[in-house]
């Protein structure tokens, strides 16, 4: 996990790893990750590869937006790279 002065993760890098943790287990060449990047259409990204890199985070950064008991709504389907960033830094920030 990689953390900013030793302190919170920074998430952004984190989930770019994530990402490029699937490229590699999975064979595939390592493509840019834009913050704006459409996880399918522009990384080739699919529902496995996806919730390997859900699991991925929760075991770096140690938090897990999708199990939070206050959260009253679903989450919107996750499209891309920022909405990860978004999700895990939200939940980080509300853990405290």
């Amino acid at each position: 996990m990689t953390a900013i002065n030793g302190g919170a993760p920074d998430v952004a890098t984190a989930v770019r790893e994530a990402i490029l943790a699937v490229y590699r287990d999975t064979g595939r060449p390592p493509l840019e990750t834009p913050a704006a990047s459409l996880l399918g259409s522009d990384l080739g990204l699919d529902s496995l590869d996806l919730a390997q890199i859900i699991v991925l985070l929760e075991r770096s950064l140690g938090v897990d937006p999708f199990r939070d008991a206050r959260a009253t709504t679903p989450h919107p389907p996750i499209r891309t790279v920022d909405h990860l960033v978004t999700l895990y830094s939200d939940a980080l920030s509300g853990r405290s």
